[in-house]
């Protein structure tokens, strides 16, 4: 039987001797988490130039474009990934560069998971839409702050899912979203919910759900 090792970050405080770790190597690592916070780009990348061929899974609470270069060049084998998009305009116009390497970069990889703050969703579903491989079969869209009802117009979800379901080889679609209760979120609009259920009839979607939460973790 594999081994297989997971790590946990859950608080600040843990990354006082994360630069000792940074060093070392653990070969069966497998699953890395930083819930809530991270230590800095700069020795986190150390971490994952030693540790991210192994990484299978990666939850970041919030990545920058020096992570994201490091994910493309260090950790090939990921099969799930949550990274955090929250910074400025600016700056997240930038990291989306960046994020198109990283999934043209990991081969292997079937779920993604984004935690957006702001009204960047159309422009970070376009990207993974656009950039993405073909393995991938989950979308988890978490986001903060912006009215997805009113963010995503009916021509451009039919764009969204029309690509989706000429790729080759076609792999089905399950999409999670997760909204504060107080937002308009995608179900709320009985257009956009007309063409969402034409493609689970066309066989191009296979989950949509809707999940109006957002917890204080990632």
């Amino acid at each position: 039987m594999e081994m297989q090792w997971e790590l946990e970050f859950e608080i600040h405080n843990s990354f006082i001797d994360f630069d000792k770790l940074s060093y070392v190597i653990f070969p069966h690592l497998q699953i890395l988490n930083f819930k809530i916070s991270r230590p800095n780009s700069k020795l986190l990348t150390r971490f994952l130039e030693n540790n991210g061929r192994n990484l299978k899974e990666f939850c970041v609470y919030e990545t920058d474009n020096t992570i994201n270069l490091a994910i493309s060049k260090f950790c090939n084998n990921f099969r799930k990934l949550s990274v955090g998009f929250i910074s400025n305009e600016l700056e997240m116009l930038e990291m989306l560069e960046t994020f198109k390497i990283v999934l043209k970069s990991c081969n292997y990889l079937k779920s993604i998971k984004i935690r957006i703050r702001g009204n960047f969703l159309k422009e970070v579903w376009n990207v993974i839409v656009k950039h993405s491989l073909e393995n991938i079969s989950e979308v988890i869209l978490d986001h903060e702050n912006c009215e997805i009802s009113t963010n995503f117009l009916p021509k451009e979800l039919v764009f969204y899912f029309t690509s989706w379901g000429n790729r080759v080889p076609q792999t089905l679609l399950s999409l999670v979203i997760i909204c504060d209760h107080c937002k308009k979120c995608l179900d709320e609009n009985e257009e956009n919910m007309k063409i969402i259920n034409k493609y689970i009839k066309l066989g191009v979607i296979k989950d949509f759900k809707i999940t109006k939460f957002v917890g204080t973790t990632f």
